[in-house]
């Protein structure tokens, strides 16, 4: 989270109301969840989830510092599964958002499919329980893939899709 607060405080845009974070600043003073505005967030964000490509998808995978051990099919595997890639990505910001996807779906605006923007998420399954990616613009998408068996970038798919993409960082 330091590193986040360190990037945005570089672009101007404080998150914890204290004036420059430090190595030693709490990560989340309160336990609150900043609300961060601006294009440069939501660039860094997909930096930091794209450094990742190639990794393997691993179920339950994923924390706030990378990729991680999942569980069950994913439990030897060093990985992220779709959701821990998205919270790991927002984390880099200081945003802490829900671990499952059908919970992300629900951590934002939701925004119909012809107004997305670089950096919305993209949900499948019924209230986005099933799967979640970030939309990249010109028809892309970034995820942790089961069936690539990686994070990878692909084409938006339309079957599955939830009806409103969920923004959580306005620009």
């Amino acid at each position: 989270f330091n590193l986040g607060k360190q990037f945005l405080g570089g672009l101007g845009i404080n998150i914890g109301g204290d004036p420059a974070p430090s190595a030693a600043a709490p990560s989340n003073p309160g336990g609150k969840i900043p609300r961060v505005y601006g294009r440069q967030a939501i660039e860094y964000v997909i930096k930091r989830m794209g450094s990742q490509m190639g990794v393997p998808y691993s179920w339950g995978g994923g924390s706030l510092d990378g990729p991680s051990k999942g569980v069950g099919d994913g439990a030897n595997i060093t990985g992220f599964d779709c959701s821990g890639l998205m919270r790991y990505g927002f984390a880099g910001v200081g945003v802490l958002i829900p671990r499952f996807s059908g919970d992300q779906y629900n951590a934002g605006r939701h925004i119909p499919p012809d107004q997305a923007r670089r950096g919305d998420l993209i949900f499948y399954g019924p209230n986005g329980s099933q799967h979640v990616t970030m939309y990249l613009g010109n028809g892309q998408m970034l995820e942790a893939s089961g069936s690539a068996g990686k994070v990878t970038v692909s084409a938006v798919r339309k079957p599955g899709m939830t009806p409103f993409l969920t923004r959580i960082i306005e620009y």
